[in-house]
Parts: structure tokens; sequence; C-alpha cells
């Protein structure tokens, strides 16, 4: 009887954390469908404050050392550039969250099935096994 109450809790335990993992995968798809959908807002302000205008651009182009000078024609092509560059980045980022919050869920959902089930068939015998007393 003993024995079996311990494997009940052990099972109602793995359950819980498997809980656990799935939401927390949850919420990294979720966040990573934001990040496709909205690559500005998502991406991290450092980087968003590099690409935002042309002119932020260009200053943080002229303050580094080893650049060349080029016309403003010629860096606003490269602001474009590293602009659409940053955005595919977050939106690729955001498919690799969406990537992993479906392999947890293929590895979490069948622990937490058969966990539950072992509780739930464990919980059955405990309560046969007290009728009988």
């Amino acid at each position: 009887m003993r024995k079996d109450l311990i494997k009940q809790i052990y099972a109602y335990v793995i359950c819980v954390i498997a809980l656990g993992c799935g939401m927390i995968f949850l919420c990294v798809g979720i966040y990573g469908i934001f990040k496709i959908a909205y690559p500005e807002l998502t991406m991290p302000s450092w980087e968003w404050k590099k690409i935002a205008t042309f002119q932020s651009f260009k200053s943080e182009w002229e303050k580094e050392e080893k650049t060349p000078k080029l016309t403003d024609e010629e860096l606003r092509i490269r602001w474009q550039d590293a602009k659409e560059i940053a955005i595919k980045s977050e939106k690729r980022d955001g498919i690799q969250n969406i990537i992993y919050m479906l392999i947890c869920f293929v590895i979490v959902i069948p622990i937490f099935l058969i966990h539950w089930k072992l509780a739930k068939k464990l919980g059955k015998t405990e309560v046969l096994k007290k009728e009988e007393l």
C-alpha cells in the first residue's frame, strides 16, 4: 500500500513537471509568433537603435573606426540591407522558438499522459484496497 502511494506521488510530481515545461515552452512559442509578426518590436533595443533610422545608422557607421567613407546613397543601401537582415534574423529566431515549442510538446505530452494514467490507475487500486479492508 505504501509503495503504491509513493509511486502515485512520483507520477503526479512528473505530471506537474511536465505541465511546467509545457507552459514555459508554450510561452516561448507564443513569443516566437510575436517575433515573426512584429520583428521590430521584439528585436533587442540596442540592435534596433542602430538600424531604426538612416540617421542612427549613419551615426553608428561614422563612430566606428576602420569603416570606409561612403556617400549617403551608398550608406543608405547598406542601412537598408542591415535593417532587412536584422528583421529576417528576428523572424528566423521566432520560427526557431516555435520549433523548440513543438519539439518540447512532442516529448512532454506523452510523458504527461503516461504518468497521469499511472497515477489514476494507482489511485483506483488504493481505493479498491481500502474497500477490501
